[in-house]
C-alpha cells in the first residue's frame, strides 16, 4: 500500500508542475510552445489515468519520428504539386 500512495503522490507533483514539465520537454527538443496542449484541461485529463501504466518514452522511437518528420514526409511531399504556387 505505502508504494501506491508513493506513487499517487509522484503523479500529483507531476500534475502540479505540468507548465514545467512541459517547459522543460519543449527546450530538450526543440518545439514550440503551441505544440503543446492547454495545461489546465491537460491537468484535468491526466487526473483521470494512472500515469505509472504509461509506456517509458524510447529514445529510438523518438528519433525516427523526427527523421521521418524532418526526411520522409519532405521528400514524399515533393512528388506532389503545389496547388497554390
Amino acid at each position: 500500500m505505502p508504494a501506491m500512495m508513493g506513487k499517487a503522490k509522484a503523479q500529483q507533483r507531476l500534475i502540479d508542475n505540468l507548465q514545467d514539465e512541459f517547459a522543460k520537454v519543449q527546450r530538450e527538443y526543440h518545439l514550440p510552445a503551441g505544440d503543446f496542449p492547454d495545461v489546465e484541461h491537460f491537468k484535468q485529463v491526466l487526473a483521470g489515468y494512472s500515469i505509472d501504466k504509461f509506456e517509458k518514452m524510447k529514445p529510438k522511437m523518438v528519433q525516427a519520428v523526427d527523421d521521418m518528420l524532418a526526411h520522409d514526409i519532405p521528400d514524399l511531399l515533393k512528388n506532389f504539386s503545389n496547388p497554390y504556387q
